[in-house]
C-alpha cells in the first residue's frame, strides 16, 4: 500500500469517526424555507423539529419570521394581526421570550425562535385536508385563534402562510433577499 493511500485511508477514517461522535444537525434553513420533515410517517407531527433559529441576528427579516409571528398571534403573544410583519423586532423578541418560557415549562430562556421552540410549536399542528396541490395544516393556539398553513405535497414541501396585508399565500423562506421591511 502506498504512503498516499495510507494517508487517504487514515484521513477518511478520522473524518468518519468525527462524524460518528459529533454528527451535524442539518437545519431546514439550509433548504432555504420552513419545510416538511421527509422522515415523517404521519405527515405533521415533529414537522418543524429541524427549523430555526430565528431572531434579531438570525434571519431578522424573512417570511420564516412571518410564519413564527402567526404562531405567536395564535397563542395570544402578539395582540394584532398587524403585528405580523415578517420583521423580528423587539416586540416579536419579547413575545418569543415569553412564549418560550411558557411552552418549555420555564426551561428555554431565549428571545429567539430556537429549534426547540419550533419543536414545541408543531405540537399544535393538525391536518386540515387537501387544498389544490397542497395540504392544509391548522395550528391551534391557546387563544382560540387557529391559523391555517399550506404545505407542498412533496417530501420537502414548503410551508405557506397568508400575508396579513394582502391575503396572498407566501412561502416561509428564510431569506427575502433585499427586502428589508415587509413580508414578500
Amino acid at each position: 500500500m502506498s504512503k498516499l493511500h495510507r494517508v487517504a485511508t487514515a484521513a477518511a477514517s478520522a473524518l468518519a469517526f468525527s462524524l460518528l461522535i459529533n454528527p451535524s444537525t442539518a437545519t431546514a434553513a439550509g433548504e432555504g424555507y420552513i419545510d416538511a420533515d421527509p422522515g415523517l410517517n404521519n405527515g405533521y407531527e415533529n414537522d418543524w423539529n429541524d427549523e430555526g433559529p430565528l431572531g434579531q441576528s438570525n434571519y431578522p427579516t424573512s417570511n420564516a419570521v412571518g410564519l413564527w409571528q402567526w404562531i405567536l398571534w395564535s397563542d395570544g403573544y402578539l395582540r394584532y394581526v398587524s403585528d405580523i410583519d415578517c420583521v423580528f423586532g423587539s416586540g416579536t423578541a419579547s413575545a418569543t421570550r415569553q412564549w418560550n418560557l411558557d411552552k418549555s415549562f420555564d426551561t428555554l430562556h431565549s428571545s429567539r425562535a430556537e429549534q426547540q421552540s419550533f419543536t414545541n410549536a408543531d405540537n399544535g399542528l393538525r391536518f386540515g385536508g387537501s387544498y389544490n396541490s397542497t395540504l392544509q395544516y391548522v395550528y391551534y393556539g391557546s387563544s382560540a385563534r387557529p391559523v391555517t398553513f399550506l404545505r407542498g405535497k412533496s417530501d420537502h414541501g414548503a410551508y405557506y402562510f397568508k400575508n396579513p396585508a394582502t391575503g396572498s399565500w407566501l412561502s416561509a423562506v428564510y431569506s427575502n433577499g433585499e427586502k428589508a421591511n415587509a413580508c414578500g
